[in-house]
């Protein structure tokens, strides 16, 4: 009952700081239809986290709840300013609710449905154990205990967190909001990331469904007669304007796109009822399932082993030389493997803004659609406000930013869209660029196709980037300021292994893409393939220019120090390639190495050629029709005409999103960016995941839109294939959560049953993640639990404390994680992901713990205790196994013992200052 209130209380500040932020949205998204209703959760969320992190950053206010509440009340604030200061004759949010109230219920109800299930669902399976969530939990704990912002960096005493920590601000928020430990949070959390992000692809399905020719809706200021309580000035009244069909498909993508697993589960009851040739699972060649297909009793799926973490590692990489890379596959994980598995991570905290971020571009393309003198560009020929011509750059500029201060693009869309696109960068940096090329894109975009041409349009469009990127840095300028990037120069490398099979690429995207496939062709069918020659072009242009660029890399990496790894790809290939000289370059032994290199890399291509030229006639297909219909763009002096049916549809946004995901799928066949791993494995996760989204959403609308165009011969029977196949697939995906949290819950709880079907008594179903802990090791619960209440010292700042330092991806680190005090070393290899492998300090604080807890003489080791502000030292099993008990004894003849228990003391120093 504790946790189902919890629940409640957290659900309803989400629910305040969503309506703190309704007027707000309504204003700036009003030409959305259902006026950013679908996204207020995310909206409130990141307005009331920027005023509090600012504020915190600044000095303004403090990291407590009373500076949580000044955020609220300077967001409801700005939220009613901003209502107050809609356009004139704009329908009052009132009647708009009331004529919406079906929109509004179905997306409460989806929101509230989706996240009771996944509060359940975590209630199976808490444990904060295993992958990365103890680093999540502890920059949690860490942000709740510090004083300001930056907060520190519990693993590293000293210094703050070097990371994109916005998301644990956001979820220490909520959890101060409404009044539950972190180690609750943890879970709640995950539960509305899945509510947010379902409630986010119904949003954005809905707003590119309800407004497509046919759909019986009518002009969002439309003249009716007036309500008997209003006076004429307020006589406008909306019609509905999200249709039966359009909710329906909505609750379509919020099954799709956050819930259903990819086609791998489907190959796994196959492999597990052994069916499947020894043949056909070797060509498949998924690792795991690659063997022949023996019945098991119970299959594996049915099991508690981590069968389901396949679904994320589904492309088996293979050097060029053809031998297996272990360990460092491309991570292809999608929304619904994030949430089974548990992880807070930045890249899930980030999927509800994602959703936003592409609401706020779909906005953007209404916006310019919308109004008949936007984005006349034919560069030198645009007129000032003036009336004169702007023959000059500088006029140009003046031009534009005249212009865009108006309310052709008006102010406060650009600086709530540089809002929310810094806030993605602040969440998880790898989506700002993806979500900044979209928003550039729907800008561009709207602008063509309008005018028929580019002239003056690049130019535009390149200074809205810039304008909307230097933005985004501003507002959250004391962020950057603070940021370590484990990233240098070259911030990219070649891709110099065997290219993805086609075959792994479908079982990751095939779902969605069967669709977008039906979708492009028949929208080219219907051009009847005019421009093929420019598609096709654009695709080789496109890929040439990646070749080039893997190339260019490839000699810069070699000429340069970290020539180390071409030289062993050369060495696995049997290539004799003379000794490098000493100098930091050698761009003659770089050439030298590419052009030998050159025969394996071409070989690779074409013997694994069938993704890169699917993805290439993929884009070629969208660049064709868009160029088509840019060609179909009324002539200048009809523009105040009405519109074709082409124009006033969302397909030309949709292509813009599947575009977008063919590039970010194409590119790492190519590149990828660095990282301390020295692999795309982090390149192929980022980008793979919001392609997922993408598609998802692209696949869904275009059902409907084969739907409501197959009168015409190209969709008469591609809707109800597409459909029905699109159906198949989606049950068989869906089959990935029922059956990996069934595990999940019997890893955690037990089987419900026994062998012999007996029922089994199970362990009781929580929220509190730090439960496994109390079940499994009930002494150090109890000792975390201590420090967390009474280790706090005067004025409230976070004590140090001393443990162990081991591995990544274990147990170390746990004191500071459940208790987000500082210690001297957590993860060290976390630390260099971080803050880049140069940093010293990880290297330099290992060995100093180890001599700290080993030395026998306290007298010699007090002096780096005092160094590192010491005020505990922790004793439990992991230090006795890794350090021995010989050195620990020092601790018990001189210090005083703060707590203790049969398993765990824990000794209070006092440094030499005090």
């Amino acid at each position: 009952m504790t946790d189902l209130f919890a629940a409640i209380r957290w659900w309803i500040a989400l629910t305040l700081l969503g309506l703190a932020a309704l007027p707000l949205a309504y204003s700036l998204l009003r030409r959305l239809p259902d006026r950013g209703y679908a996204f207020l959760r995310p909206i409130g969320l990141l307005l009331a986290s920027y005023v509090f992190w600012l504020a915190g950053s600044l000095g303004f206010a403090a990291n407590n709840t009373g500076g949580i509440l000044l955020a609220l009340l300077v967001v409801a604030a700005v939220s009613w300013l901003a209502y107050r200061r809609r356009p004139a004759g704009d329908v009052p949010l009132a009647v708009w609710l009331r004529a919406n109230r079906r929109t509004v219920m179905v997306t409460e109800l989806l929101f509230a449905a989706v996240f009771g299930l996944w509060v359940w669902v975590r209630a199976q399976n808490p444990a904060i154990t295993a992958t990365e969530k103890p680093m999540e939990l502890a920059f949690l704990n860490g942000v709740g205990r510090s004083l300001t912002f930056p907060p520190l960096d519990p693993w590293l005493q000293g210094f703050g967190i070097s990371y994109y920590y916005f998301g644990y601000i956001m979820t220490s928020l909520l959890a101060r909001l409404a009044f539950v430990s972190e180690s609750v949070a943890f879970n709640l959390a995950i539960a509305w990331l899945v509510a947010g992000t379902a409630t986010g692809a119904f949003g954005l399905v809905i707003n590119l469904i309800a407004r497509e020719p046919g759909d019986g809706l009518r002009n969002a200021g439309e003249e009716m007669a007036p309500l008997p309580d209003e006076s004429p000035q307020r006589a406008a009244r909306p019609s509905s304007f999200v249709t039966r069909t359009a909710l329906l498909w909505g609750i379509v993508a919020a099954l799709a796109v956050p819930l259903a697993g990819n086609l791998q589960v489907g190959l796994e009851m196959l492999h597990g009822n052994g069916l499947g040739s020894e043949g056909l699972w070797a060509w498949l060649d998924v690792r795991d399932i690659n063997g022949p297909a023996t019945p098991a009793d119970p299959a594996r799926y049915e099991t508690t082993g981590w069968w389901w973490w396949r679904t994320s590692r589904v492309i088996h990489e293979y050097t060029l030389a053809g031998r297996a890379e272990e360990g460092l596959e491309p991570i292809a994980e999608i929304p619904a493997f994030s949430f089974v598995l548990g992880d807070l991570h930045p890249h899930v905290l980030a999927l509800p803004f994602a959703f936003l971020a592409l609401a706020v571009a779909l906005a953007w393309w209404h916006e310019l659609r919308s109004t008949n003198e936007a984005l006349q560009v034919n560069g030198a020929n645009d007129p000032l406000p003036g009336g004169e011509r702007a023959d000059s750059a500088a006029a140009r500029l003046a031009s534009f930013v005249a212009r865009h201060s108006t309310r052709i693009i008006p102010l406060p869309l650009w600086l709530f869209t540089a809002l929310v696109l810094g806030g993605l960068s602040f969440l998880n940096t790898w989506d700002v660029g993806i979500h900044l090329f979209v928003v550039v894109g729907a800008y561009f975009l709207a602008g063509w196709l309008r005018s028929g041409t580019t002239r003056g349009l690049l130019g535009r469009s390149a200074l809205l980037a810039l304008l909307l990127a230097v933005a985004a840095v501003v507002l959250y300028l004391p962020f950057y300021l603070g940021f370590r990037s484990q990233a240098g120069p070259p911030f990219l490398l070649p891709f110099l292994m065997r290219p993805t099979r086609l075959v792994h690429y479908l079982i990751i995207f095939g779902m969605p893409l069967l669709v977008v496939v039906v979708f492009l062709v028949t929208l080219a069918a219907r051009q009847r393939f005019r421009h093929w020659k420019i598609g096709l072009a654009a695709a080789a242009v496109l890929v040439g220019g990646l070749a080039l660029l893997t190339l260019a890399f490839t000699f810069i990496v070699s000429a340069g120090p970290d020539s180390a790894r071409i030289a062993n790809l050369a060495g696995e290939l049997g290539l004799s390639l003379p000794p490098r000289s000493e100098a930091p370059l050698s761009p003659g032994w770089g050439l030298r190495a590419v052009v030998a290199l050159l025969p394996a890399l071409f070989s690779a291509r074409l013997a694994w050629p069938w993704l890169t030229l699917l993805l290439a006639g993929l884009i070629a297909l969208v660049v064709m029709i868009l160029r088509a219909w840019a060609d179909d763009s009324p002539a200048r002096d009809e523009r105040e005409a009405a519109e074709s049916t082409r124009f006033q549809s969302n397909a030309p946004f949709v292509l813009l999103l599947i575009l977008t995901g063919l590039l970010l799928t194409l590119g790492p066949e190519f590149v990828y960016l660095r990282d301390n791993f020295g692999a795309r494995l982090n390149t192929v996760f980022k980008f793979y995941y919001q392609a997922w989204a993408m598609f998802g959403v692209s696949a869904v609308y275009a059902l409907h839109y084969l739907w409501s165009t197959r009168r015409s011969a190209a969709s008469r029977a591609a809707a109800p294939a597409a459909t029905v196949a699109y159906a198949a697939l989606l049950a068989v995906a869906l089959m990935f959560p029922i059956l990996a949290v069934r595990s999940r819950a019997a890893e955690y709880r037990g089987p419900v049953a026994g062998p012999d079907g007996t029922p089994l008594e199970r362990q009781p179903a929580t929220l509190d993640g730090l439960a496994v802990l109390n079940r499994f090791n009930p002494a150090e619960y109890e000792a975390i639990m201590w420090l967390r209440e009474h280790g706090v010292t005067a004025g409230g700042s976070p004590p140090v404390v001393l443990e162990a330092v081991g591995g990544q991806y274990s147990g170390f680190g746990r004191v500071s994680a459940g208790t987000g005090f500082p210690t001297v070393l957590g993860w060290p290899g976390h630390e260099w992901q971080w803050r880049g492998s140069e940093h010293p300090e990880p290297g330099r604080r290992e060995p100093i713990v180890e001599q700290i807890y080993k030395t026998p003489d306290l007298g010699v080791v007090g002096f780096l205790l005092d160094q590192f502000n010491v005020t505990y030292i922790y004793v439990g099993d992991l230090e006795v196994e890794k350090y021995g008990p010989a050195g620990l004894d020092k601790f018990r003849d001189a210090l005083e013992i703060a707590f203790a228990n049969e398993r765990v003391t824990i000794y209070r120093w006092q440094p030499a200052a005090q």
